[in-house]
């Protein structure tokens, strides 16, 4: 495994190319600022990247968190995404159909390069036991494991 290879083609204030089009952070900068998700830097077992989502029950839409994900998803090398990504979902502040919701995303969005994704769940007792229910009940149109 190799931990110091670069990953990444700049930082978050260059412009990234996705789809053939130059996105800049600046275009987007109200959405990024509200840290709807990020790219730690960490790398998971397999040397594929780890990004976390980390939700709140006043979640903004689902397209501020696409064009967050589009625009994270844009920084790194091809090489790198051929490893796949690590998402990580915090759902501990946020309800089951939001979760529900951006696990759904994740297969639109980048579904090829998505290697693993663990939820992390309500600390509620019922809330637990809700999602672990929602999940069996889901898992097979949700794809993952």
């Amino acid at each position: 495994m190799c931990w110091a290879e670069p990953c990444c083609r700049g930082t978050a204030g260059t412009q990234t190319k996705m789809s053939g089009v130059t996105m800049e952070a600046s275009s987007i900068l109200p959405i990024l600022k509200k840290k709807l998700a990020f790219l730690s830097g960490g790398k998971d077992r397999r040397s594929g990247l780890i990004l976390t989502i980390p939700l709140n029950s006043d979640q903004t839409s689902m397209e501020e968190l696409s064009a967050t994900l589009d625009y994270l998803l844009s920084i790194p090398s091809d090489k790198c995404k051929a490893r796949g990504f690590t998402v990580i979902v915090d759902g501990r502040r946020s309800q089951w159909n939001i979760v529900k919701t951006v696990v759904l995303m994740l297969q639109n969005v980048i579904p090829a390069e998505v290697s693993l994704v663990c939820v992390v769940k309500p600390d509620e007792f019922w809330d637990k036991k809700v999602t672990h229910f929602c999940f069996w009940k889901e898992k097979d149109r949700l794809g993952f494991e």
